[in-house]
């Protein structure tokens, strides 16, 4: 069989695209731009809600600077609910609503809130405690906790603050099944 000159440039082209694709590199300035961070199975940044009502989006704005990306799938609702936290999201390429990058978001957790380092899980009872149970397992009992969580127990909240201290602040991600 032979090959053509056109044949072989075709192939080097597809082959470049695909490693470009699935490359995830971060250059040497350490930040991503848009086409390389939805590469990526996991990114960082704060979580917005941009546009208006009906055609708002749920972007993350990455810790790195670049472009935003459009967060999209099942854990959209729960991301919202976020606005403003930063996130550790994983996922893959999809297609967003617009022509920026988009991110199937398979799984989340909130990092910090307001600049305070936070966690986020279930949230439950262990008799007169509440206990946060991390998407890994870890059990996390909460020190003076605010009577207002005792309304979410069996609810995804996160929690802000030392953990050895009350929380500073607490939000809701997912409402009780």
């Amino acid at each position: 069989m032979r090959v053509t000159g056109a044949v072989m440039i075709a192939a080097a082209a597809l082959l470049g695209a695909l490693a470009a694709c699935n490359s995830g590199g971060v250059p040497p300035g350490g930040a991503r731009d848009a086409a390389s961070a939805t590469a990526a199975d996991t990114l960082r940044g704060t979580v917005a809600v941009v546009g208006a009502t009906p055609l708002t989006r749920v972007v993350l704005r990455p810790a790195g600077g670049g472009a935003d990306v459009e967060l999209v799938g099942a854990q959209r609702d729960a991301l919202a609910r976020v606005a403003g936290a930063e996130v550790r999201v994983a996922g893959r390429q999809a297609r967003g609503t617009a022509s920026a990058p988009a991110l199937e978001v398979a799984s989340f957790a909130v990092t910090a809130v307001d600049g305070q380092p936070a966690v986020d899980g279930r949230l439950e009872r262990e008799g007169e405690q509440l206990v946060l149970v991390t998407a890994d397992g870890r059990r996390i009992r909460l020190v003076q906790p605010p009577a207002a969580l005792e309304e979410w127990v069996g609810a995804r909240v996160w929690v802000a603050g030392p953990l050895d201290r009350e929380p500073q602040a607490f939000g809701l991600i997912e409402p009780r099944a």
